[in-house]
């Protein structure tokens, strides 16, 4: 008799853990004070985790995923965020754990921090538009001005004035970089 093969069908996950209202339902006090991980933020080296600062639960709906409001100090990367926040519209994720006491500290000895980056003010425009703005108003290296949203989340920021950038970004027609030279030889 042949061996029967199961076939999943459908978006896969990598999610590991429970939901936030899985967690904080079985915990006295709803663990308020108890820190949480977030799996999927694991793969960073500085630490990522939260500490819970108040939960309020949400009615059910009828057919949906039971979620959670949960206010957290958050420390993102090494970086404690200066306000509280509200989790709430990813509370239904089955990717939360719960941190043991006893292993708290190692989240807290982390001393490492993402370092902020500082992008530069103005980039060079794509080939064809730099000469078609240079036909047309003669400026010899027309450059375009950079907009950078601020969120409470981006370590990045604009240079300030005589600051020197800690990234660049250039245009280029294509060229392959040196890595992958090889796969292009013979065909330029």
């Amino acid at each position: 008799m042949a061996q029967k093969v199961i076939k999943f069908i459908g978006r896969t996950t990598d999610f590991r853990g429970n939901t936030l209202w899985e967690l904080v339902s079985d915990l006295p006090n709803w663990g308020v004070g108890r820190m949480l991980i977030r799996n999927m933020f694991q793969r960073y080296p500085e630490p990522c985790y939260m500490r819970i600062l108040k939960v309020q639960a949400v009615d059910e709906q009828p057919g949906e995923v039971r979620k959670v409001r949960v206010t957290v100090e958050k420390t993102w990367r090494g970086v404690k965020q200066a306000k509280p926040v509200e989790i709430y519209s990813t509370s239904y994720k089955a990717d939360y754990e719960l941190v043991p006491e006893d292993q708290e500290a190692k989240y807290l000895n982390n001393t490492k921090k993402l370092e902020p980056v500082v992008l530069p003010t103005k980039i060079d425009l794509p080939p064809l538009l730099r000469e078609y703005v240079t036909e047309e108003t003669g400026e010899r290296n027309p450059q375009m001005k950079v907009h950078f949203k601020l969120t409470h989340n981006k370590l990045a920021r604009l240079a300030q004035e005589g600051e020197k950038p800690s990234v660049s970004f250039g245009v280029s027609l294509g060229q392959p970089k040196p890595v992958s030279t090889k796969l292009y030889e013979g065909l330029l």
